[in-house]
């Protein structure tokens, strides 16, 4: 027997706190203290790495939040990959613990890609550095546990003092991210022929000038399927009786 539309709707909707989006990653901005960055130059993809929260996910937005100076526009992509063994080995910073991915650096390809996306960032008219957000919306990418997250800017305009525009990386071990960097103090870049060289921080950062990171996450579609039978079961066998 064929059960209404509404049968369906009640079996729905008793997923909806297990569909709900969660947080599985923050790396906060600066904390207006002292500590070290990396300036992020055109043209080049910068990663680090993230251990998520949870199991089971489907990565589904992302949210990067940083600064600018002025108005202008700047072309992103936002890349995911999985976490593999490094093919060297790379001496941190000196006095900095390792994380637990300190041996592992992104793969080749990448997971998911949002490829070149155009952002306008707003200034607030006086030269100061004003915040923005740049979402990326319905990723619906399977990840594992450990991952890298990459950026990369290119097309700035109004960058002609090359220094006020704001995405900088910045020493995590400063900001507490809920998460596990690779060494608080290094990030890997891609060189132009696609290999990943590890590189440390050491400058000493301005105020308000750095970049952060919010991933958010759904559980992995095939358990939610299973609920859904399951209820869809019951609800015949009620039905029945």
């Amino acid at each position: 027997m064929k059960f209404p539309p509404i049968f369906a709707v009640a079996a729905f909707a008793t997923l909806s706190p297990v569909l709900a989006q969660n947080p599985v990653y923050t790396l906060p901005g600066e904390t207006g203290g002292t500590f070290t960055y990396l300036t992020i130059a055109q043209g080049t993809e910068y990663a680090d790495s993230a251990h998520l929260a949870g199991s089971d996910r489907v990565l589904d937005d992302a949210v990067v939040t940083l600064y600018s100076n002025v108005a202008r526009q700047t072309t992103v992509t936002l890349s995911f990959y999985a976490a593999v063994p490094a093919l060297t080995e790379f001496e941190g910073q000196p006095g900095v613990t390792p994380g637990a991915l300190a041996a592992f650096q992104p793969a080749d390809t990448a997971l998911w890609t949002s490829g070149p996306m155009v952002f306008s960032l707003d200034g607030d008219g006086a030269n100061n550095l004003n915040l923005n957000q740049l979402i990326f919306s319905n990723i619906n990418t399977v990840v594992p546990d450990d991952i890298f997250w990459s950026i990369q800017f290119s097309d700035v305009t109004n960058y002609s003092d090359g220094g006020a525009f704001g995405p900088k990386l910045e020493n995590a071990a400063a900001l507490a991210p809920t998460g596990a960097a690779t060494d608080p103090s290094r990030f890997y870049l891609r060189d132009p022929g696609g290999e990943w060289i590890p590189v440390a921080l050491g400058t000493a950062a301005p105020p308000t000038s750095t970049l952060s990171l919010q991933l958010t996450a759904v559980p992995e579609p095939s358990a939610a399927v299973l609920v859904a039978v399951a209820a869809a079961g019951l609800l015949r066998r009620r039905r029945r009786a």
